[in-house]
């Protein structure tokens, strides 16, 4: 299982992917992907970034956090999270829509 994340109107690179097994890690940053559906990308964007300085600033808290099954992984997460605070961060009038 993963989630999807894509803006509307739809955008070519507007789009994102990561599996599901790291909704603890990014939900324990403080960024609930899944509360996103419906929102502005631009009023989703200070709240991911902020995720992504707590994963930062606590490595090894989330490295603790790695799934065992070895799909996903801190290493993986925050570059994947900053890829979509990017995202957000170029189209924030647009809509995020969560696939989960």
């Amino acid at each position: 299982m993963s989630y999807d994340i894509s803006l509307l109107p739809a955008e070519p690179d507007g789009h994102w992917n990561y599996t599901s097994n790291c909704v603890p890690m990014w939900c324990a940053a403080g960024a609930d992907l899944a509360s996103f559906h419906g929102r502005r990308a631009g009023d989703c964007w200070p709240v991911l970034w902020e995720a992504i300085a707590t994963l930062l600033d606590d490595p090894d808290r989330f490295r603790g956090m790695n799934p065992s099954n070895g799909f996903g992984s801190y290493e993986s997460l925050w570059p994947a999270l900053f890829e979509l605070a990017r995202l957000f961060y170029r189209y924030p009038g647009h809509t995020v829509q969560v696939s989960r």
